[in-house]
């Protein structure tokens, strides 16, 4: 079966929905628990690494999290958080192996890891459109690192798996696919922004 394009589209925002809303809200809840909010800014400002390589829009979440939590902290500040203040088990191979984590490394960090490269394979993949077996195999990936989140944290059974089942499954209405592929589009101008400057100024 050929899936035509307005499902290929409505693919497309299925898993940038997922990569924009529902992993990183696994990692603020993982963070959460792992890092009481009290503790991290003596604990941030005790790390060289972070001490001195955070940006200031960083600086300002770390500086708020005693009020806020973590509900502004986005995935990559996350998982910066995660690798420098050794919070969980590191990846089997290391934080960002040059190759992804194996399908039976499933530590939190190798799952904070697959998250961390998920997350800008899809805001980087330049084809907004998803296949029905593409939107199978990432959600399978998104449902494997639910149910060991689920675990670890400690929440009940498909408390996260049932949000990925939702989402692979729901009717996705014509406003909610607008906002999740524009706002994919947005992100992969701004990395490509950034990409620029970055190659600019080495």
């Amino acid at each position: 079966m050929i899936s035509s394009k307005s499902s290929l589209m409505t693919n497309y925002a299925r898993i940038g929905h997922a990569a924009q809303q529902c992993l990183p809200d696994i990692l603020k809840e993982l963070i959460a628990v792992k890092e009481p909010q009290h503790k991290l800014y003596n604990d941030v400002t005790s790390n060289r690494y972070l001490n001195r390589n955070l940006r200031a829009d960083e600086w300002s979440k770390i500086n708020n999290a005693y009020i806020n939590g973590y509900v502004d902290f986005d995935a990559s500040l996350i998982y910066k958080l995660f690798r420098n203040l050794n919070l969980v088990p590191p990846p089997s191979r290391g934080w960002d192996y040059r190759i992804p984590p194996a399908a039976n490394e499933i530590l939190p960090g190798d799952d904070i890891e697959r998250i961390r490269r998920i997350k800008n394979e899809i805001l980087h993949r330049g084809n907004a459109q998803v296949s029905d077996s593409d939107l199978t195999d990432y959600f399978t990936i998104f449902k494997d690192i639910a149910v060991r989140m689920e675990s670890y944290i400690g929440r009940s059974k498909g408390d996260f798996t049932s949000i990925f089942q939702n989402l692979e499954n729901c009717c996705m209405d014509e406003e909610t696919e607008k906002k999740y592929s524009k706002r994919l589009s947005e992100l992969m101008v701004q990395g490509s922004s950034f990409l620029m400057l970055w190659q600019i100024y080495q």
